[in-house]
């Protein structure tokens, strides 16, 4: 039981901070609708399993140890943050956020959205080497694969709720107006945290 009141507080406080899993997540909401966001949901919980299995196995440690893959692992990530705030900020705002986007986003691109920006986050990385090496040993390893189920099932009702909101009809009749402002101001932030991404590997 304290085991498992140690993954949930910790899990809460993490998928709660945010981070390029929250911000894609609202600008997924903002830009494409309820159901892009809710795919890319998806693959942010697929992404948590992916983690799950890579740390249950050893693999996560030995990568971690890695310089040259956490090296990669960065450039992809900060690249592809890049790619998705960029194109947030020069993109024209000709959509109408009345209607989920559905053909403007199509769900494989959202739920691809979800799984690469979560399985490339340095702030999950971390994250489950901090959380399996506090809880994860030779008698809780066969526990960690329902951890697993639970953070990605968790993780996944925690943005659907926030999709919800941003996406709800109290939301967007109070701030339609300012959507398109929202939308820049997500971009800037994927960049500036994808800068930092970069900046942490050569300001040491």
């Amino acid at each position: 039981m304290n085991e498992f009141l140690t993954v949930f507080v910790l899990h809460l406080f993490a998928v709660m901070s945010p981070g390029p899993d929250f911000v894609l997540i609202t600008r997924q909401s903002i830009r494409h609708g309820r159901i892009a966001a809710l795919w890319t949901a998806g693959g942010i919980g697929f992404g948590i399993l992916f983690h799950s299995f890579l740390a249950v196995t050893g693999i996560l440690f030995l990568l971690a140890s890695d310089e040259f893959y956490l090296l990669i692992l960065k450039l992809i990530c900060s690249s592809y943050l890049l790619y998705l705030g960029i194109g947030s900020i020069f993109r024209p705002s000709n959509f109408n956020i009345q209607k989920d986007a559905v053909s403007k986003w199509s769900n494989v691109g959202g739920f691809s959205a979800g799984l690469l920006t979560n399985i490339t986050n340095i702030k999950a990385l971390l994250f489950f080497i901090t959380l399996f090496g506090i809880v994860l040993n030779d008698q809780t390893r066969n526990s960690f694969i329902f951890y697993g189920f639970y953070m990605a099932i968790a993780t996944f009702i925690w943005f659907s709720c926030v999709s919800y909101i941003f996406t709800s009809d109290i939301f967007k009749n109070k701030f339609i107006k300012f959507f398109t402002f929202f939308e820049k101001i997500l971009g800037i932030t994927l960049v500036i945290i994808a800068l930092q991404i970069i900046g942490s590997e050569y300001i040491k």
